[in-house]
């Protein structure tokens, strides 16, 4: 008995001694005071079982009752107890002395001389159970397994959590007693020498480990190596035949037999991991090498439709989730403080585009040969309207306008492209390049001393050459230094004895016709594009842009009041343009004069001025007013 006196350790040792997990009450009590009456001279902790047993004990047990320990049941007049952890328990202990047991078969109900109740047991019928099994194992250690083998050799109790790694231990600690009795090693030896011809050193290896170092065997197993499976493949074949053919059987046979059924799925299991494993492997190997691959930036649905060689789905061939498990390894693992070797790029709007670093600059210098032509044609186009109506820019004559215009302008036609330079893991990816052996080469030198070079030097557009482009598209009279200012002086004389009116009905929202008196519409449109650009963000438009702001300043839920309100702030704007128009003969537009009439219009309007979103408010007014004078006639 135990010298612990608390109930729980009393009634272990209790069911211990009796081997068996249910305890008659009225018995164990009378059990327990004699126990206790005896000892206690010796042990004064056991007097408190003296006097007041019967109450202490219930005290006790119904706290053991709630912690899950025991089960009070009421299938006897008296009562009894039922421990559940008394099989687990007493397995435990059996297996602890599996190398003493290795002649033994493996512990069952029959050789225990107990009886597990049925909730307590999950039956498995065969080897491809036990494979069904490890791939869907249990968490606890209840119910106990119970393998059921053929061959009348028996079952076998087995707790969960001895799965995979201890019972393939025992079972090797009982192959092992069977290779040492009875010349059984050299005949082993002999009958797989010619099986395993060309391999005879692997198979001698193997068959000394099992017998000298068993316990390094499932290392082996477990990584599912080619010469691995197929030594235990063919070791389990030979060895259950060879039983099967013994009339009479000793326990050690049967100890054997049992184990390579163990083996046997346990080794199965492990191959057709290894198997997938590298099947996942290539997979991946076939993903990255589609990401290496032009255009290089990818967003997680395109890399979800990746095929291999064989037009074969690569979704189809890993999950989901260790898509997204090796894309996050690939994008965060650093080694050496160098970046990951997968980078995130984020686009216009919420776009995430997926990049090898290895394939940064390479993605750049295509990103760039491709800008470079839509850029200047679009600067070229831009420019010969100019020159049409006989009207310049500041970017036409300073190189410094000319580069900020260039980087607005490339902002708008090619979004990615910008995304891309203006990320700030590209210096870093540059630097780490540079530091290599092969360094940068020449033609992907996009910085220096650690800056970035002009847009105009990436993209190889130069403002002289791009004047000159634009002016041999033009007739000759245009760029006459002589001729064309006096065409433009009396063209500007003609514009201004005609004054310009708002577009009646051509804007969407029904604007209506303003009078400037001494503006040239040509100078207002080109002036309310120049705001465009710089007011509008790259990835929007005018309209797409307007409606998100109105999303955060219109904020009624009924959607007629919402409409109604959006279309009287509309009708305000235009109200107060057309009155600013007609007060201000030499209107010049410029940020300043839009945003001040925007915000006045916003604050002085006591309606407006209470909106949470006051200030989407007056950028709202102010795309909706450079609207209208792109609209002017």
């Amino acid at each position: 008995m135990a010298q612990r006196t608390d109930l729980y350790s009393i009634l272990v040792s209790y069911t211990n001694k009796n081997n068996s997990p249910y305890i008659e009450i009225d018995p164990f009590l009378d059990f327990l005071g004699r126990y206790a009456k005896k000892h206690s001279e010796e042990q004064p902790e056991w007097l408190k079982w003296v006097n007041d047993r019967q109450v202490k004990f219930w005290a006790e047990m119904s706290n053991l009752v709630e912690e899950d320990k025991c089960e009070l049941l009421t299938d006897t007049d008296d009562g009894r107890i039922y421990m559940p952890y008394f099989y687990l328990e007493l397995l435990k202990k059996i297996y602890l002395r599996a190398e003493e047991d290795a002649d033994l078969p493996f512990p069952s109900e029959e050789t225990l001389k107990i009886t597990l109740p049925e909730d307590q047991l999950k039956l498995l019928s065969s080897e491809f159970d036990i494979i069904t099994y490890l791939e869907h194992p249990q968490d606890s250690d209840i119910p106990i397994l119970k393998i059921n083998f053929h061959e009348d050799c028996g079952s076998a109790l087995i707790l969960p959590s001895m799965i995979p790694r201890r019972i393939t231990e025992v079972a090797i600690l009982k192959l092992r007693n069977y290779l040492r009795k009875g010349g059984n090693m050299e005949f082993t030896l002999h009958k797989l020498t010619p099986q395993l011809q060309g391999k005879e050193s692997y198979l001698q290896d193997l068959l000394n480990q099992i017998l000298m170092r068993p316990f390094e065997c499932y290392s082996a197993i477990e990584e599912g190596g080619e010469f691995s499976s197929l030594f235990w493949a063919h070791f389990c074949i030979f060895l259950k035949a060879d039983i099967k053919k013994k009339k009479e059987r000793l326990s050690e046979d049967i100890a054997a037999f049992q184990s390579m059924v163990i083996i046997e799925a346990i080794s199965e299991y492990f191959k057709s991991l290894a198997v997938k494993k590298k099947e996942v492997a290539l997979a991946f190997k076939s993903l990255e090498n589609h990401l290496a691959q032009p255009p290089y930036l990818y967003t997680l649905d395109k890399i979800r439709k990746f095929t291999s060689s064989k037009g074969v789905l690569l979704l189809t061939q890993y999950t989901e989730d260790e898509l997204k498990a090796w894309l996050k390894e690939k994008t965060t693992k650093s080694e050496d403080n160098r970046l990951p070797v997968l980078l995130i790029i984020q686009g216009a709007a919420d776009d995430r585009f997926y990049l090898l670093k290895e394939k940064t600059l390479a993605l750049c210098s295509r990103l760039l040969a491709e800008g470079r032509v839509k850029v200047k044609e679009e600067i070229i186009k831009h420019w010969r309207s100019l020159f049409l109506e006989y009207q310049s820019e500041a970017a036409m004559d300073s190189d410094k306008e000319f580069e900020k215009y260039l980087i607005r302008l490339t902002g708008r036609i090619c979004p990615v492209l910008t995304a891309v330079l203006e990320d700030p893991k590209l210096p870093l990816v540059y630097d780490e390049i540079e530091h290599n052996q092969a360094g940068v080469p020449p033609s992907v030198r996009f910085f220096s001393k650690g800056m970035l070079l002009p847009y105009s030097t990436l993209l190889l557009i130069l403002r002289k050459e791009i004047l000159t482009d634009t002016k041999l598209l033009l007739p000759f009279w245009y760029t006459l230094p002589i001729i064309s200012p006096i065409i433009a002086f009396f063209k500007n004389l003609s514009k201004r004895r005609s004054p310009p009116k708002l577009l009646s009905g051509s804007d969407s929202d029904g604007g209506s016709g303003f009078k400037d008196e001494k503006s040239s519409v040509k100078e207002i449109r080109a002036a309310a594009e120049e705001l465009e650009f710089s007011l509008v963000p790259s990835e929007y438009t005018i309209t797409s842009y307007s409606e998100e702001l109105e999303n955060r300043w219109s904020r009624l839920i009924d959607r007629q009041a919402r409409e109604n309100l959006i279309e009287d702030v509309k009708s305000l704007i235009r109200d107060n343009l057309r009155q600013h128009l007609k007060l201000q003969k030499n209107f010049r537009i410029t940020h300043e004069t839009i945003h001040e009439m925007a915000e006045n219009m916003v604050t002085r309007t006591p309606t407006l001025a209470t909106l949470s979103g006051r200030e989407s408010l007056i950028l709202y007014s102010e795309l909706y007013l450079v609207k209208l004078l792109k609209n002017i006639k």
